[in-house]
């Protein structure tokens, strides 16, 4: 109730000088998504995890019924689209953070640790990270932009598109029940609706190296199995699922480096001084690419010592 009344009377948080009506309107829209969605990310994550939560399912989610809701009230304009993206953002940060301290706390209570200094840490971590992440935000957007080829933001263009589609009243219902139908399909013969719809809408180049890693932890599993068949005694597979969450961490370090470089030159680093193309380049970067997931695979199948 506080945060709410904080939000609605506080000037250029919701809807920025906006009437009372309206920032009390969006205020109430925040307090009930995030309500719904946190109390729903907390129990996924208690179930299976963090990184099964669908944060992005709840923010388009939250964008749809609060631009509904201002389409109905006449609130069209540029600024009533600002606004519901504000309230879809603290929504899904709210979902996020829900899931991340479930997550830590549940971790904490397995091995005994204190609730209170995991709480002081969590919150030193979210006003860390909140500076943290608006810089990083800031750096990318001002190196490779958003929208374009270095940097395609498919999230975040459908949730512009989303956004658009509802206020303006033109959205694409034949794409959107078409998506509906293949949705429904999906469940009918057993498939997850929302990792269908994500490696649907998800570029190529960024679905080919999540496949690629979906068929090396199947693999590894099918190891493991005939390893505990043989032996009785069941094979964990953290060394792989640590090598791939480093590998996903150093790619994100990476760009990020390479983008404060370019922004410290003006330019952007020439990385070796050569460039192979071709035929020669597509077989150094697959042989590359093989000799990875050779690696991970033998990783997460590696005998453990002692």
């Amino acid at each position: 109730l506080v945060i709410v009344l904080l939000l609605a009377l506080v000037p250029h948080v919701l809807g920025g000088a906006a009437p009372l009506t309206f920032r009390v309107v969006a205020a109430v829209c925040v307090a009930i998504f995030a309500f719904l969605f946190v109390t729903v990310s907390s129990r996924i994550v208690g179930l299976v995890g963090v990184t099964s939560n669908p944060t992005s399912g709840m923010a388009i989610v939250t964008l749809i019924g609060t631009s509904v809701l201002f389409y109905a009230l006449g609130w069209t304009d540029n600024f009533g689209k600002v606004t519901v993206l504000t309230i879809g953002t603290v929504v899904c940060v709210a979902a996020s953070i829900a899931g991340d301290i479930s997550q830590d706390l549940k971790t904490g209570y397995l091995i005994g640790a204190t609730p209170a200094r995991q709480q002081l840490a969590e919150i030193a971590g979210v006003v860390v990270n909140a500076w943290a992440i608006a810089a990083v935000v800031l750096l990318i957007g001002s190196e490779y932009g958003f929208g374009g080829a270095d940097f395609p933001a498919p999230q975040a263009t459908l949730m512009k598109t989303v956004i658009d589609g509802v206020l303006a009243a033109n959205l694409p219902w034949g794409l959107v029940l078409t998506g509906a139908a293949f949705a429904l399909v999906a469940e009918l013969v057993g498939i997850p609706s929302l990792a269908f719809a994500v490696g649907i809408y998800l570029p190529l180049s960024t679905m080919t190296p999540v496949f690629i890693g979906g068929c090396i932890r199947a693999l590894v599993d099918k190891a493991s199995a005939k390893r505990e068949a043989a032996s009785g005694k069941a094979k964990g597979t953290e060394g792989g699922v640590l090598f791939a969450s480093g590998l996903i961490a150093g790619e994100g370090l990476m760009g990020i480096g390479i983008a404060a470089a370019a922004v410290v030159l003006g330019r952007r680093p020439e990385g070796f001084g050569f460039e192979l193309t071709g035929t020669l380049g597509s077989v150094v970067s697959l042989g590359a690419l093989a000799a990875l997931g050779f690696w991970l695979y033998r990783t997460a199948t590696a005998k453990e010592k002692g």
